[in-house]
């Protein structure tokens, strides 16, 4: 498992776990990520009990309001990240790779907004390392195929 980023002396590192997905559209090659003014993976923390799927569909859902399908693990990486709203985190993160299904509600992130971008040109743009890091995995892999 690859570990990104540098550990900072001095700062309390609190741990999260969570999921986060690589939504594909095949008709145009294009994925889905979430925008509230920075870009990241759909995706969040586990809550209680959860699991990392039970995370990943509970997340999908309340940022873009989709269920998913044709889900696949791709990777699994940890980082040290620092939170605008929780601080520095020890994140261990499982991506998965699938198609949005079907519209079930609307989100409750009203702050989030998904947009189909071009994966090359978003690599670079996400807000956490981490997730620069698998989107360039991703495209590395897509490349292979």
């Amino acid at each position: 498992m690859m570990r990104i980023g540098t550990k900072k002396k001095n700062k309390n590192y609190v741990k999260r776990i969570g999921s986060y997905v690589i939504v594909e559209r095949e008709e145009d090659d294009k994925i889905a990520i979430a925008t509230d003014g920075t870009y990241f993976l759909l995706g969040g923390g586990l809550e209680k009990n959860e699991t990392e799927l039970d995370a990943l569909k509970r997340e999908v859902i309340e940022e873009a309001g989709y269920s998913l399908k044709n889900i696949k693990y791709f990777d699994q990486v940890t980082a040290w990240a620092d939170s605008v709203t929780r601080g520095p985190l020890d994140v261990t993160a499982t991506i998965y790779i699938a198609e949005f299904d079907r519209k079930v509600k609307e989100p409750i992130e009203k702050d989030h907004k998904v947009l189909w971008v071009d994966a090359n040109i978003y690599k670079d743009k996400l807000f956490h390392e981490y997730q620069r890091y698998i989107l360039n995995e991703y495209i590395n892999a897509k490349g292979e195929k």
